[in-house]
């Protein structure tokens, strides 16, 4: 059965107001985007301790790793049109003191560098010269390009490279060259309307007690001082939405050309895929920063191979479908009060599914 634009959004918010009352997260936000129009509600709690706080549309959420592709991977293609980097480009390139010499920025776009997922005991890190310490010395864990995992490693580095190449901090290059292009007015490191931020997980050690809110969730980017390349990204379901809606307009948006068109076609080129022994659609699957359609994809069963798409751990996701000229973005804050609760995952395919079934323009 097709659906307008109205029934389709009174279906995405029955799926997540069951969600809410089933714990999958306190609250969320979203949109389903095309190339012309922007469909966007909210349901449920911004926070729920230490006391329940609404929902609203303008709500600030931690965005994870959507940090990863919605600014770092944006900046490092900017830079590649701009002839500043090339995708093979050694890393110790740009930094000497790094040891392993084989790898690439392409090794770190497509998660297949070998680096561990993050930097060893970081929970117990509170000092960015200890962090970037561990990350010179870390060991590979298997041969690079050999298969896929994925790291906040290899993101942390490609975010110090913008930051090398620029002479910008990341937060300040991204603002001036992504975000007020854009006018995501609302997106950006270091939120100072913390009061309108989503509270994610209760914390209590030597770096901060109580509900974080207005203050990046993942630890290695806390001690990084909330800046990085791999989370620390603060923003809104209409700022996010514009963004996906400059992807759809082929790198364009109310005139301001963010990337090239060639470069949105070589952000939705696979570039590496891991199968199993009997699969048609691999198991895992990259593109230049972006996830790729594989089997057990959080934008559901329906989803083209044209496509690219991400998660955060705080409860975000995007996926834009190059086939169907649509994208989505759910943002939730389901670590609050903590991140003991995977119920989200399954929300969102099933949302994925019900929308790409059933959406006619």
């Amino acid at each position: 059965m097709l659906l307008n634009s109205n029934n389709i959004k009174e279906k995405i918010e029955e799926i997540l107001n069951d969600a809410v009352r089933d714990g999958a997260f306190p609250g969320a936000t979203y949109a389903f985007i095309t190339k012309d129009k922007i469909y966007s509600g909210y349901v449920g709690y911004q926070e729920l301790y230490p006391e329940k706080k609404e929902n609203k549309i303008d709500t600030i959420y931690d965005m994870a790793s959507l940090t990863k592709v919605v600014c770092t991977t944006t900046c490092i293609m900017q830079l590649l049109e701009q002839g500043k980097i090339r995708l093979f480009d050694k890393i110790n390139y740009y930094l000497p003191n790094f040891k392993h010499d084989e790898l690439t920025i392409w090794h770190l776009m497509t998660h297949c560098s070998g680096l561990p997922e993050g930097v060893p005991g970081r929970k117990d890190i509170a000092k960015e010269k200890d962090i970037w310490d561990k990350i010179y010395q870390v060991e590979l864990m298997f041969k690079p390009g050999s298969k896929i995992v994925y790291s906040d490693i290899n993101f942390i580095i490609l975010g110090k490279i913008v930051e090398i190449v620029s002479g910008l901090k990341l937060n300040d290059y991204a603002k001036k060259n992504i975000f007020e292009p854009l006018k995501m007015v609302d997106t950006g490191y270091l939120p100072n309307d913390k009061e309108r931020c989503a509270a994610t997980e209760y914390r209590d050690d030597e770096s901060y007690h109580g509900y974080v809110k207005g203050y990046v969730h993942d630890e290695t980017s806390f001690a990084l001082g909330g800046v990085a390349g791999h989370a620390g990204l603060f923003s809104t379901v209409m700022d996010a939405s514009r963004f996906i809606k400059m992807i759809l307009n082929n790198g364009t948006l109310d005139g301001q050309e963010i990337i090239s068109k060639q470069t949105v076609d070589l952000m939705f080129k696979r570039q590496i895929s891991e199968f199993d022994s009997i699969g048609v659609i691999p198991v895992k699957a990259r593109n230049l920063g972006w996830q790729a359609h594989e089997t057990f994809s959080n934008a559901g069963d329906y989803i083209s191979d044209n496509s690219i798409l991400h998660t955060g751990f705080t409860g975000t996701n995007i996926w834009i479908d190059r086939d169907r000229n649509l994208g989505f973005v759910l943002l939730s804050n389901r670590v609050h009060p903590t991140r003991n609760n995977t119920k989200h995952m399954r929300v969102r395919a099933c949302l994925a599914n019900m929308i790409l079934a059933n959406w006619q323009d």
